[in-house]
């Protein structure tokens, strides 16, 4: 049970409003005023429709929506189509959020409240024109990773297979699943290459050796952060910055959390060809190695280096300069 009330810790406000919205698979609440009751839509097509006619009434600051599993895309869609700034926020940082305040009870109702009250507080950043193009791109990049595990799953049966009806059988899926694979990557490069932003990102990171082309896509789609922030907050986005566990003569081990799980694994795949084919990574984690580093810990050392190098490289495009010069130098200074 919650020790304060939730209408207590949302103030009001004259300016623009703050819109929470809670979703679920059915449906959409929406608190869209400190003072009245959260309302709820049917997450369809009819209902976002209802939903934005009465945005449509109110002067918006912005709307915050948690990531939800997917759910939540058609309505990201359809906000950002109509005008209406929205931000996507993690689930884990409003909780913690509401934690802050004592809030334990949770309801749909109080969810959206507190994620208008989030917005009002910590003005999460908006989606901008190049997020719809992402938003497509991480449910290509999803589809291609499930059939990706779907061919290794394949794979193993295929091992084990002795009868010939078994084999063909798994032989036939292999094939299909390979088209399948080959229809997605198409499509995911195709719509990298019609956004020039998306474009010129990706072909910057490809100079990099151990870039290959799946792990660019994931990082133009899934980490527009990379050459906008300094290299600690980058690695913490990411998830291989390592963290403190120190308390009065106590120093525990540091160690990595959180993150962006599908980011850090296409950098720790990118990772493992550049130690050994770039030459600046390649000395450094061999460095780390004689000084007694556990390979894990120096893998992920040089997930840190080359991740800062990409961020430096981003750094020097100009979306309005596609000829402009990255640093000197083909590899993880």
């Amino acid at each position: 049970m919650s020790l304060v009330p939730i209408r207590s810790v949302v103030q009001t406000s004259l300016g623009p409003a703050f819109v929470g919205i809670d979703v679920s698979k059915a449906r959409l609440d929406v608190s869209d005023s400190p003072e009245a009751k959260p309302f709820s839509v049917d997450n369809t097509p009819r209902g976002r429709s209802v939903l934005l006619r009465r945005l449509r009434r109110i002067p918006v600051e912005r709307v915050v929506v948690e990531s939800s599993g997917g759910y939540e895309r058609d309505l990201l869609l359809d906000l950002m189509g109509a005008g209406v700034a929205v931000a996507q926020v993690n689930p884990r940082i409003v909780r913690d959020f509401a934690r802050s305040y004592n809030l334990l009870a949770k309801t749909d109702a109080i969810d959206a409240a507190l994620l208008a009250r989030f917005g009002r507080e910590r003005k999460p950043r908006t989606l901008g024109p190049v997020d719809t193009i992402r938003l497509m791109l991480q449910e290509l990049i999803a589809a291609r990773r499930q059939i990706v595990e779907q061919c290794t799953r394949l794979r193993n049966q295929l091992e084990h297979a002795r009868q010939k009806v078994v084999v063909a059988s798994i032989r036939r899926s292999m094939r299909q699943t390979r088209e399948e694979l080959e229809l997605i990557e198409a499509e995911i490069q195709r719509l990298i290459d019609e956004n020039p932003s998306l474009s010129i990102r990706q072909k910057n990171l490809l100079e990099v050796e151990g870039v290959g082309p799946a792990v660019s896509r994931v990082l133009v789609s899934e980490l527009p952060e990379l050459g906008q922030l300094d290299r600690r907050k980058l690695a913490a986005l990411v998830g291989i910055a390592p963290f403190n566990d120190d308390s009065g003569t106590h120093q525990g081990r540091r160690s990595i959390r959180g993150g962006r799980g599908t980011v850090r694994t296409a950098l720790y795949m990118a990772t493992l060809t550049a130690v050994r084919r770039n030459e600046v990574l390649k000395a450094h984690y061999q460095q780390l190695l004689a000084r007694g580093k556990p390979k894990k810990v120096a893998l992920t050392a040089c997930m840190r280096k080359l991740l800062t190098y990409l961020n430096v490289r981003l750094m020097y495009l100009k979306a309005d300069d596609p000829q402009q010069s990255p640093p000197p130098g083909g590899g993880a200074k």
